[in-house]
């Protein structure tokens, strides 16, 4: 038994260590990484230097891309077109190691140009419009994807469906399936009240803080106080049986206690409040960019299935028309016979001598 324990000891510490080692692992890789993305310039070297050293660390290109966005919101117009810069070049030489960044990245663009679009800054606009430029001409995204990008450049992205011709109008219309219930819809292009969608982490930060402990809601102690408040601090009627000076002071004590009381307790009912009310915010614009995403999914895998189905026909095809070519080790030996007596009956060709004798 003492033996089995201490085994079980040692492997709990073997596995905490390892933990411990990790967290302090990721934690260090955040601090270097949060140093070089504030040391970046918009020299070539500086820009190429983090790349290569992020697209090493490949494995963290879910913090990384979270880093730079947070970089990309706080600055200028400069320090964007500069960090823009750096998600081109990380972009494109991290394709052919994996699609870690393409995906992550892919994620925040339609923000950060959004963001971009605000500056208002034609030279900065047409700058990363050269950028969206090479990405398609590069194919770092599909063409659907910079379509969609450069809408958001632009601040067109609510309008650039709205030019149909009548004949497309009429063909989805004979094509369409029974009317979509209401979840399956396209979402509005722009997010509710024109929140930003946030991360899932600082979303659910912010959600787990206001499930804890020190929720209000779960504040028993105060609630208990207040319930145990005295009839006569908030009853007018009971004030008429004060007699003398003494007794009305020590009523106005209870009063002013249970004012205080009562005052704290409402502001923090009101801070929570108002903080729940950001987070349905945050989550009706979290929602809002989920349901882009899928829809654009959507849309990739139906393109992905139609050109699934003419592979496998051409394949059908194929198969068929291999399957009736005759076999010709299967030909019997009569024809075999008769093309080789058919070869020895034929004249031979004349020799160069005597073509020109």
């Amino acid at each position: 038994f003492d033996t089995a324990g201490r085994e079980n000891q040692d492997a709990c510490m073997l596995f905490l260590s390892r933990k411990n080692n990790n967290m302090a692992s990721g934690h260090g890789f955040s601090a270097t990484l949060e140093k070089k993305l504030k040391d970046l310039s918009v020299t070539v070297h500086s820009i190429q230097g983090i790349s290569q050293w992020v697209i090493h660390h490949r494995k963290h290109a879910k913090a990384v891309v979270a880093h730079w966005y947070k970089e990309l919101q706080s600055g200028s117009s400069n320090r964007k077109l500069t960090l823009l810069y750096l998600a081109n070049d990380i972009l494109q030489n991290s394709r052919k190691k994996g699609t870690e960044y393409v995906t992550e990245f892919n994620r925040v663009l339609p923000k950060a140009f959004h963001l971009v679009n605000n500056e208002k800054d034609e030279s900065l606009s047409a700058a990363v419009s050269r950028i969206l430029s090479v990405w398609e001409e590069r194919k770092v995204f599909e063409d659907d994807l910079i379509k969609k990008y450069k809408a958001y450049l632009t601040g067109s992205s609510h309008s650039h469906r709205r030019v149909r011709s009548d004949s497309d109008t009429k063909k989805r219309a004979r094509e369409s399936s029974p009317e979509p219930k209401p979840e399956e819809l396209s979402p509005a292009e722009s997010p509710p009240k024109k929140r930003e969608p946030p991360e899932p982490e600082e979303l659910f930060r912010r959600m787990a803080a206001i499930d804890r402990s020190n929720s209000v809601a779960a504040d028993t102690a105060t609630q208990q106080r207040i319930a145990a408040l005295p009839p006569e601090v908030h009853s007018t009627s009971l004030s008429v049986s004060l007699k003398d000076k003494a007794a009305v002071n020590q009523l106005m004590e209870k009063v002013d206690e249970a004012i205080k009381l009562l005052s704290d307790y409402t502001t923090r009912v009101e801070a929570e409040v108002k903080e729940r009310e950001d987070i349905q915010e945050l989550l009706d614009a979290y929602i809002w960019q989920q349901k882009h995403l899928l829809r654009d999914t959507k849309k990739k895998m139906k393109d992905h299935q139609g050109k699934l189905e003419k592979v496998t026909k051409v394949r059908q095809e194929l198969q068929s028309h291999l399957a009736s070519l005759p076999d010709i080790s299967k030909l019997p030996n009569t024809m075999v016979a008769a093309v080789s007596t058919l070869g020895q009956e034929l004249a031979p060709l004349p020799s160069a001598g005597d073509l020109f004798t």
